[in-house]
């Protein structure tokens, strides 16, 4: 209640001072600085509700300039809103209600640590709307209660992957790529007409699979609304997509999106000896490019030092790869990373991983492949799907690293879908090892990858602001038209089913 009172007040006392502004200054922009100004001091709820009042103001009065402007700031606020959502209370709340047997004087503890995600807005403390997923696995006392989703289907992973980890020779003498499986995939959504504009362009990227040496045979079946297809499609260099314009004019029901299409992808099982490795051409275009400091695989002096460290006296790229590795399947721990508002925060995702000992698929990928680049390997973080036979849809978001070998080329590497032995109950420690070591030059064949790193600029690259900028596994949209990012909806609503053929 207290935080709605203050909210309330905040707002009063912003449109007082708003309406005491230079006269000479539109009421849209008094309302954009007055939010600019609650952004910088971290009120980003204030900010949010202040940005989407001067959007309409703007509207209004027909500037285009401001409109996208204000779009791109709202977004950001939006991000940061739906990321950290509950409260100190709920938290308490929220833990005791799934683990009824926790003491208050331990909840105590758990958020006198300061290891589950948070940051400050409005001037209260906001949590990760996943922070249940970190308890679990930050604190090894939560992991006796089943877990929802693909924590609870772990087991199942250990069943399938045994075949690929204990087959003495899946793969023939000078072979790479084997075991193939072939793939149908659907994905749709169908958006309410009245959820879009009268009129406008919708503009929309569809992710859809690369063809690499792993992955080939692709075909695609369908796509709809086909005649809105503004490019042929890309399947080939660093991102697969399709990209449509949509006149919403020619739209009179509602709107319905999908892709149907066929692959196949293979197992990866690379056989390197550390001694064989040719010397890296520090000259070329592809060394230049994945040994430098990225985005969001951001290699920072902490970071760098913190490699150095790791690696000691060695020098041999693989085994400093393999030390890199095995420091995050067994040093660090797997937790659902706030990523829509690291983005907006401009925070590179390797840095938050370094920073908290903690991350998901994407980010620990991110913070291996600065780890190898602070070194000089050339590395980065690859991804799309994952397609564990062990639930309905066949699939969830995944991405993982690959590092490049002389003599070898690209080599895969996940640390996390390796760390998730720890979280399997009852396998012994060799298994834990076993299940581990299979990702490190090695990777399955229940994968869809869509892009070869983090951070891959869309074609075209968007005119207005996008969920998600540094991944394609889910459809994009941009709308200058639209008040809501077109992105969100796609996100909450994409459905994507792939089966086996």
């Amino acid at each position: 209640m207290k935080k709605f009172i203050w909210l309330s007040l905040s707002l009063c006392l912003i449109a007082l001072l708003t309406s005491c502004a230079n006269p000479f200054v539109s009421r849209g922009d008094n309302l954009f600085n007055q939010a600019g100004w609650q952004e910088k001091r971290g009120n980003y709820l204030t900010a949010e509700k202040l940005y989407a009042q001067a959007l309409k103001e703007f509207r209004k009065a027909d500037k285009p300039k401001q409109v996208l402007k204000c779009q791109y700031k709202l977004t950001d606020m939006n991000k940061i809103t739906m990321t950290y959502t509950f409260t100190e209370e709920a938290v308490r709340s929220l833990i005791k209600e799934h683990y009824p047997e926790t003491k208050p004087e331990r909840i105590d503890q758990i958020i006198a640590d300061k290891r589950l995600p948070q940051m400050e807005i409005n001037g209260q403390q906001y949590y990760f709307s996943d922070f249940l997923n970190t308890l679990f696995h930050v604190y090894p006392e939560f992991r006796s209660k089943p877990q929802p989703g693909a924590l609870g289907k772990s087991q199942g992973f250990f069943r399938v992957m045994s075949k690929y980890i204990y087959k003495k020779e899946s793969a023939p003498a000078g072979q790479t790529f084997v075991n193939p499986i072939n793939y149908l995939a659907e994905g749709k959504v169908t958006i309410p007409r009245e959820k879009l504009p009268k009129s406008g362009l919708y503009k929309i990227w569809l992710p859809m699979p690369l063809t690499t040496a792993a992955q080939q045979n692709i075909e695609m079946i369908s796509i709809e609304p086909r005649q809105y297809v503004k490019y042929p499609i890309k399947m080939d260099g660093d991102i697969g997509l399709v990209y449509l314009e949509i006149p919403l004019e020619e739209i009179k029901t509602d709107l319905a999106i999908s892709q149907k299409f066929r692959f196949r992808h293979y197992e990866e099982r690379f056989k390197v000896d550390p001694n064989k490795l040719g010397k890296y051409d520090t000259e070329s275009p592809l060394y230049r490019r994945y040994t430098a400091s990225g985005k969001n695989i951001a290699v920072t002096p902490s970071i760098a030092l913190k490699a150095k460290e790791l690696a000691g006296d060695e020098t041999n790229p693989l085994k400093i790869a393999k030390i890199f590795f095995d420091h995050i399947i067994w040093d660090l721990e797997y937790s659902f990373t706030p990523h829509a508002a690291l983005e907006a925060l401009e925070i590179p995702e390797s840095v938050f991983v370094h920073e908290h000992g903690y991350g998901d698929c994407g980010a620990q990928s991110m913070y291996f492949a600065a780890l190898c680049r602070a070194m000089g390997i050339p590395a980065r973080a690859s991804g799309g799907w994952q397609l564990f036979p062990v639930n309905t849809a066949g699939c969830g978001s995944h991405f993982w690293a690959q590092i490049y070998l002389p003599n070898y080329g690209w080599a895969p590497i996940d640390t996390s879908a390796g760390q998730l032995g720890r979280y399997m109950p009852g396998l012994t420690d060799q298994q834990q090892k076993d299940f581990a070591d299979y990702f490190f030059l090695k990777m399955d064949p229940f994968r869809y990858l869509i892009q070869h790193d983090v951070d891959i600029p869309f074609i075209p690259g968007p005119d207005g602001p996008v969920v998600f900028s540094m991944v394609l596994q889910d459809p994009e949209a941009v709308c200058f038209e639209m008040d809501e990012n077109p992105g969100l909806f796609l996100m909450d609503n994409w459905r994507l089913k792939v089966r086996q053929l």
